[in-house]
């Protein structure tokens, strides 16, 4: 087992403050993936071309969420890089079919389903193995916003967390081929992570502008779970069922399916997807915080199993997150080789007159 936590880093204030302060913190790694950025561009695209389509999604994103588009501001500030060229590092959309596609398993158990009846969610993350080296763990109150601690790449964009309103953001990337110029789904996680409440962080996904979607899996400490399988045009939420839920990197609902990009590339995620499901339904009213850092570790189908060990993708983070306790526990690298390291943050106390 390796003792090697991802780093963490608290920050305060408003937007443009939050994003300077992420930036100077994190200034040779940003430096590194914007160098990466120029050496994986699309074929027959140019910089100046991806520059170009970047002011297209960055026009939605700026009347949608000005507040995060400051932040990237202030991160670019803060790590002396160019605003348009850090603004890419959040246009996923724009780096397919290049931007790869590692994968990621989540589990979810409520009620009757976990030992003490809390609500827990369980996630892998998937991704090339040099990335493992650009994770920081960042802990954000930004302006007005409940406070949140969610896993990033180097700054740019959540894979995963929680907030102090007991809203959490998991989830899976999805292929979907009806991708257009919009706000990019990473700033619709930023906002999930600044949702007060479960309806908030759905309106997230339910976007209008947005350019493409995730299968966000999106809770509340009420036990309310959902698996928002999202495209650039659609969205169909499905409700967690028997107080479990899992999900890959298909779309699994009849409506979504049409959204596949490729019909014949969903192998792995179907083998994942069941498997975690039959984890949770052979474990049903045990699961719990330590025995989800057990079934995470699974090597059925491995190496492309739910504890991946591939070349190419490798998992490079996992996270268990109790709602109820406003508590995780995130592990660097695989979940068989990994020593979790637990994190919490104090509740959000409501403004005056706020209804829950």
């Amino acid at each position: 087992m390796t003792a090697n936590p991802i780093p963490l880093i608290e920050v305060h204030g408003p937007h443009r403050q939050v994003g300077r302060q992420i930036g100077e913190r994190m200034r040779p790694v940003l430096h590194r993936m914007l160098s990466r950025m120029h050496e994986s561009l699309p074929a027959g695209v140019s910089w100046k071309d991806m520059l170009m389509q970047g002011q297209s999604y960055l026009a939605h994103s700026r009347a949608v969420y000005p507040q995060y588009i400051e932040e990237l501001e202030g991160i670019a500030e803060g790590a002396g890089l160019p605003f348009g060229e850090v603004f890419l590092g959040v246009c996923e959309e724009l780096w397919e079919p290049v931007v790869w596609r590692g994968g990621c398993t989540d589990f979810a158990a409520r009620a009757r389903a976990t030992a003490d009846g809390s609500t827990l969610l369980a996630h892998t993350n998937d991704l090339a193995p040099e990335v493992e080296d650009d994770l920081v763990i960042l802990k954000v109150q930004a302006g007005d916003e409940p406070e949140f601690l969610g896993v990033s790449v180097g700054g740019l964009g959540y894979s995963a967390g929680f907030n102090a309103a007991g809203i959490s953001m998991t989830g899976n990337e999805v292929s979907c081929n009806d991708i257009r110029p919009g706000v990019p789904r990473l700033l619709i996680v930023r906002a999930i992570l600044a949702a007060r409440r479960l309806e908030e962080a759905m309106d997230a996904c339910l976007l209008p502008q947005r350019a493409s979607n995730y299968n966000n899996v999106i809770g509340d400490a009420n036990g309310e779970v959902y698996s928002m399988e999202g495209s650039a045009t659609d969205c169909e939420p499905i409700y967690i069922e028997e107080d479990i839920l899992a999900h890959a990197n298909h779309y699994v609902s009849l409506p979504m399916r049409r959204f596949e990009a490729d019909r014949n590339d969903i192998s792995g995620s179907v083998i994942r997807h069941n498997r975690a499901l039959r984890l949770l339904r052979e474990n049903y009213g045990r699961l719990s915080p330590e025995l989800f850092q057990k079934l995470l570790t699974d090597h059925v189908n491995y190496p492309a199993s739910i504890c991946k060990h591939g070349l190419e993708s490798v998992t490079v983070f996992s996270i268990i997150i109790n709602l109820n306790e406003l508590r995780a526990w995130i592990g660097r690298g695989r979940p068989c080789q990994t020593t979790y390291y637990e994190y919490t943050l104090d509740p959000w106390t409501p403004p005056d007159g706020w209804i829950r």
